[in-house]
């Protein structure tokens, strides 16, 4: 390991778990130091402003991942996202950082940061919303430091109600959101919650069940579908939201998971223990946003920085991770009770 990457594991306390490879380590390093860079950005002062205009800062990052790349040629593949190459790291990383509350928009247009203190607690360490005074580490994109006094939970986090995934599927499948609507079946494609494969590939030209999802095409729009006594089909608005990379945004995974689960056939995620300090997370299917930007600020991506399936997290964290997976009803295989 050079001096470079030395510095960076120490500063960040970031070890290499049993069997990582050189070139997975220096990623994840790379990776978090482009989260810590991407907030100490926000904290510059110019002719009297904090903080950074959302150009500069994409810039800003854009030029340092450069020359990570140019230092560390073996890991510039692993931020180029290969399913979408109109998003770019720089912006995904800015844009997790506004949504989850580390970053606030002034009236400028500046990016600050949200520096109130507040925290999510795990045991003797906590993720902190802000960069601190005092010394920190990172797992992820997210900043640990001791536990403050102005603490949340995941759910409060995420913006979480109470309800479980069962009592959730209840909800979105009241008979009294539904009315008829001039909309040909033979139009949509429906959500099968009772197929072993991933959400994404489990849609087809019949309704298998008698509540679910319906769209007209992978882009929308989406329904919510109930069958009635008479055979017909009656339609509820999704209430999706558009913005891809909004904190709430996929919202009909949330249904489509608990639609899995209800039926008896739930989203799996397998568990693996790496060493005593890591372990694996393998999803059997996207999450949405919120979730998702959870596990970013917890864990690494594992392949590459747009991976949504494969994470590597420390076990200090996992209990977290398998409450807030099983809440939106995902079967977890193996977990803290085996690390």
């Amino acid at each position: 390991m050079n001096d470079l990457l030395a510095a960076m594991s120490s500063d960040m306390n970031i070890e290499r778990y049993n069997g990582e490879t050189e070139e997975s380590f220096t990623y994840r390093l790379c990776y978090s130091a482009l989260g810590a860079w991407c907030l100490n950005i926000a904290q510059n002062s110019s002719e009297g402003l904090i903080g950074s205009t959302k150009v500069n800062h994409t810039i800003m990052l854009s030029e340092l991942l450069e020359r990570f790349s140019e230092v560390f040629p073996a890991i510039s593949g692993r931020f180029i996202d290969e399913n979408n190459q109109q998003n770019k790291f720089p912006l995904h990383i800015r844009t997790v950082y506004e949504e989850t509350g580390y970053l606030l928009t002034d009236e400028n247009n500046r990016n600050r940061i949200a520096n109130f203190g507040r925290s999510i607690s795990y045991g003797e360490s906590a993720l902190f919303f802000g960069v601190p005074n005092t010394k920190y580490t990172v797992n992820g994109l997210g900043i640990f430091t001791p536990p403050t006094s102005y603490r949340v939970s995941p759910k409060e986090f995420m913006i979480r109600d109470d309800l479980s995934w069962e009592e959730y599927f209840q909800v979105r499948a009241d008979p009294l959101d539904f009315n008829e609507r001039d909309i040909s079946a033979e139009s949509l494609e429906f959500f099968n919650p009772k197929l072993d494969y991933a959400p994404s590939n489990s849609w087809g030209k019949k309704m298998e069940t008698d509540f679910s999802v319906a769209r007209k095409s992978k882009m929308g729009p989406y329904y919510r579908v109930l069958r009635g006594a008479d055979g017909g089909i009656q339609f509820a608005d999704a209430n999706e939201i558009s913005e891809q990379e909004s904190f709430m945004s996929y919202e009909f995974r949330r249904l489509t998971l608990a639609m899995k689960a209800h039926y008896g056939k739930p989203l799996k995620a397998t568990i693996s223990k790496q060493d005593d300090e890591y372990s694996r997370i393998r999803l059997g299917g996207h999450l949405p946003n919120r979730e998702y930007h959870y596990l970013l600020l917890i864990s690494w991506p594992e392949n590459n920085a747009f991976d949504k399936i494969n994470f590597i997290i420390k076990n200090s964290l996992l209990e977290a991770v398998t409450i807030t997976l099983a809440n939106i009803g995902i079967e977890i295989k193996g977990g803290p009770k085996n690390v």
